[in-house]
């Protein structure tokens, strides 16, 4: 049987890189779907709800889904969810009720969570041990990249074509060469699976499922990722509506272009150094970096200061994603990998969603935008309190294992 790969980028870890790339590709031109709604003539007190009729899918089914699927039936699922997707971006052409809305958005949730899970489950298995900070920071390119660039080339588009829902059946499209690598690149990731112990390519017992969930480690570091994508969320929701309160609503797109721009050199340039220096010491001293800048952001009022901050937020959360799921992969035993990982986007998803209704909630009873941010502060630092405890649990760890 195998041991863990020796080498980052072999032509199955870039080729399922570039699969999950064309299913973001698919994703990332919802960004004016909102605005499409009210153009269909749906309701106000609807629209909102269709939108996160989709991620609220992934957010209940992610569980279910990401422990369903494992590396030895993984492969079946990507072929089939990325057709799934293509077929579903088509349909919106044609579907302009209420009732037909509501059901493809359920459907358009369910398969990506699909594709991502399955293409996350075997991604894992292409990770090497020591260079898991560099692995999942390359991984993050696949969402980063089209979600930097979509909006723009959509926009340019609407010019000639004035239809979101044409949009939408066009860049299915793309889907077509996520196919043909599916299709391609199959056989090499199966004869490279069979290798591997085959207990890796198998769905766990209920009572392994259950003492893995239940690890201490694995929990502080689920928590963790909670917390991150809670501030995350935050910024990506209420920064625009924070800017048109200051006047600056014209440059929202601006520190969005800076921060990815930064996220996306920091996952590329830096993943070596993370994975060289004490992973623990590194994402404390990020973290420390972001509880400051969340505080700093609500002085924001020109776009040198704008600018600046998404630099500085771009630094902290180009380095904190990577090293949180390289630390949960290096925790977690080689079959439980693929699934701690989903375990990740599932408290991503858990995010996005508790953070819109719980900002929401403090902003319509008169909070500000500041008492926001600094909240974000204040869960940023929450983190490192976990991560003392993470520690600790790996010093002991270490002892108990030099011990024999």
């Amino acid at each position: 049987m195998t041991s863990q790969p020796q080498k980052l980028y072999s032509v199955e870890f870039v080729s399922l890189i570039f699969i999950l790339f064309f299913g973001f590709c698919n994703m990332s031109v919802f960004y004016s779907f909102y605005s499409y709604l009210e153009h269909l003539g749906i309701s106000a007190e609807w629209r909102g709800i269709i939108v996160g009729l989709e991620p609220m899918t992934a957010f209940f089914l992610r569980p279910a889904v990401g422990v369903f699927i494992h590396a030895g039936n993984a492969m079946g699922f990507l072929r089939f969810s990325m057709i799934l997707l293509a077929m579903i971006l088509c349909a919106y052409t044609v579907t302009v009720s209420l009732p037909g809305l509501i059901l493809l958005r359920i459907c358009h949730g369910a398969a990506f969570v699909t594709l991502v899970s399955a293409g996350v489950a075997l991604l894992v298995h292409f990770i090497p041990r020591e260079k898991s900070a560099q692995g999942f920071g390359v991984m993050s390119l696949a969402s980063l990249i089209p979600y930097a660039v979509a909006p723009m080339l959509t926009e340019i588009a609407l010019r000639h074509f004035r239809s979101e829902a044409l949009i939408y059946a066009l860049v299915s499209i793309l889907a077509i060469p996520g196919i043909v690598l599916i299709i391609v690149v199959g056989p090499r990731v199966r004869n490279m699976l069979v290798k591997m112990d085959q207990g890796y390519l198998q769905r766990p017992a209920i009572g392994q499922l259950w003492q893995n969930i239940r690890q201490l480690p694995v929990i502080l570091i689920l928590t963790m990722n909670l917390l991150i994508f809670f501030t995350y969320a935050t910024v990506f929701y209420f920064i625009k509506s924070f800017l048109v309160a200051q006047g600056m609503g014209q440059d929202v797109g601006i520190f969005f272009a800076i921060s990815m721009g930064v996220m996306i050199v920091i996952r590329t340039g830096f993943g070596r150094v993370m994975d060289s220096g004490n992973k623990l010491r590194t994402l404390g001293a990020m973290a420390l970096f972001l509880a400051a800048v969340c505080a700093l952001l609500s002085w924001v009022d020109s776009l040198l200061k704008l600018s600046l901050a998404a630099v500085c937020y771009g630094m902290a959360m180009g380095g904190i994603l990577p090293l949180l799921n390289s630390i949960m992969f290096e925790v977690s035993s080689r079959q439980f990998q693929g699934i701690n990982s989903n375990l990740m986007l599932f408290m991503m998803d858990a995010g996005f969603f508790l953070c819109p209704v719980i900002m929401g909630t403090i902003l319509a009873y008169g909070g500000s935008f500041m008492l926001l941010f600094l909240i974000c502060s204040a869960t940023t630092l929450a983190l490192l309190a976990l991560l003392v405890g993470l520690s600790r649990w790996q010093s002991v760890h270490a002892v108990l294992d030099a011990k024999g």
